[in-house]
């Protein structure tokens, strides 16, 4: 039950309850069986304190933190540098930026803001799937 979590957790997996639709539940939280939350192949589980804890590694709560774990369109303001290297930590622990949450798996990309903001930068240097390139290159020869 939502209300079990922290005071900073809870205004953010609330929304879960209700399935919005500026969740992301791609490169973020999703919940499963309306019993427990997941990012990428692993579980995550929230103390009441709203830390956070994901293969049996513990992450301190922060709002920029829960921000990129939750919103499709994160609110820039809240989030610092530290959060953006846990975020990152976290996406590497559980494959969630990559598709079918598969180690060996591609980035997956998305027309979305938090694709281009986020995933794209922490990430500039990974393999994109197969064809992205090459479409790139051509929307590039076009102009």
């Amino acid at each position: 039950m939502v209300s079990d979590f922290g005071e900073l957790s809870s205004p953010y997996l609330k929304p879960y309850q209700h399935n919005a639709r500026f969740l992301d539940k791609q490169y973020g939280i999703r919940r499963e069986d309306d019993v427990r939350f997941m990012i990428g192949d692993s579980v995550l589980t929230v103390d009441d304190t709203s830390d956070i804890s994901i293969n049996w590694r513990h992450f301190k709560e922060t709002q920029g933190l829960w921000e990129l774990l939750t919103r499709k369109n994160v609110t820039r303001g809240f989030v610092t540098a530290d959060n953006l290297k846990r975020y990152k930590t976290i996406l590497q622990l559980t494959n969630a930026n990559l598709q079918g949450y598969e180690p060996e798996g591609n980035v997956q990309t998305s027309s979305g803001s938090k694709f281009k903001e986020v995933i794209s930068k922490l990430f500039p240097q990974t393999r994109w799937p197969r064809g992205v390139e090459l479409s790139l290159s051509r929307q590039w020869e076009r102009y």
